[in-house]
């Protein structure tokens, strides 16, 4: 059935090693349009200065339409400045508050004019999974009501593609090079391990002199294409995603959707996202957790070709015409 509506996507300006967000919403625009046009609309401006915050605001406001108007993240201040039809704001995490010492004013700043104004000014904000909006409602004090979670849905770039799995000397995939992503502790949990480590980000120097520490042999790829992406997981033999805090955490699905065994925190939300007993589970703080789970996962067949069934039944979850059909519902149920 056809939408009887405008639906306009305002996406923040793309910038290099930051266009998840863009990839996700863009994939779902194409899928709404089935049903109804979407007028999807980039804003110029990057940073958080109060004159790009005043810009995109005004600029956002010159492009409202008299339907919905959805903020597909990161520029939630532009909730602000949207007065025509309804706002739909999507708030993928709280990360912005979690690297922001409370004694500062800018964290202050950033949890008024990131967070508690613009949900104050839309009529509803969906987020990704359970934990996020907890963490939303804890940091905002706002009404759970008025969040819904629909996750993210996995792109069908990721097709099962199997390859025969090499035990003597595994190519591992990591994905983020920023703190959250937890490296520095992979890459001392896998000291005299026999593998092939593959990196996805841009490298810091302390992270260069670690892998030489550790005499860890790798590769390293920033700035690819989705399609680059796709073949790293095709390459790989073991997906490693041991994060510290994730709103998702996109690389597990994305690893499993492809048909990888996937080593992952055994924190939330990986764990929900992952699904029960489809994925080697580890305690992010603990190299000597790490390593022990890579190992299994290496030595373990039985295991192993277990976690790669399990994914892929998990998977199923996050397909796109599921998670564009929750948008839609959203969409439906506050207009009507």
């Amino acid at each position: 059935m056809k939408f009887k509506s405008d639906i306009a996507f305002f996406f923040r300006k793309k910038i290099s090693g930051a266009f998840s967000i863009n990839q996700i919403f863009e994939a779902l625009a194409a899928e709404i349009s089935k049903n109804t046009p979407v007028k999807s609309h980039n804003l110029k401006k990057s940073g958080g200065s109060l004159p790009v915050v005043l810009a995109n605001t005004m600029e956002a406001m010159n492009h409202a339409v008299n339907g919905i108007n959805h903020i597909t993240g990161d520029v939630h201040y532009i909730a602000c400045g949207l007065f025509k039809g309804r706002t739909v704001l999507t708030i993928h995490d709280c990360i912005l508050l979690h690297r922001t010492p409370k004694s500062t004013w800018k964290f202050y700043a950033y949890l008024w004019i990131w967070y508690k104004l613009p949900i104050w000014f839309s009529d509803i904000v969906t987020t990704i999974s359970e934990k996020s909006k907890d963490e939303i409602v804890a940091f905002t004090g706002c009404n759970p009501d008025k969040i819904v979670v629909i996750p993210n849905f996995v792109n069908e770039i990721y097709q099962c593609t199997p390859k025969p799995f090499n035990a003597t000397r595994p190519r591992l995939l990591h994905i983020g090079v920023n703190q959250n992503k937890n490296l520095e502790r992979l890459i001392s949990a896998l000291e005299g391990i026999p593998c092939v480590l593959e990196i996805v980000g841009d490298l810091k120097k302390n992270q260069l002199d670690l892998l030489a520490q550790y005499s860890i042999d790798y590769e390293n790829y920033h700035d690819l294409t989705m399609e680059e992406m796709a073949e790293r997981y095709r390459q790989a033999d073991v997906v490693v995603f041991a994060s510290t805090y994730e709103g998702f955490g996109m690389p597990v699905v994305e690893a499993q959707a492809t048909g990888r065994p996937v080593v992952t925190s055994n924190i939330e939300p990986m764990m929900w996202v992952a699904g029960a007993e489809s994925a080697c589970f580890v305690d992010p703080f603990d190299p000597v957790s790490i390593r022990a789970g890579i190992e299994r996962v290496v030595q373990d067949e039985t295991f192993r070709n277990k976690l790669t069934t399990n994914g892929l039944e998990n998977v199923k979850r996050y397909s796109i015409r599921q998670i564009a059909g929750q948008y839609i519902q959203v969409y439906r149920k506050f207009l009507n």
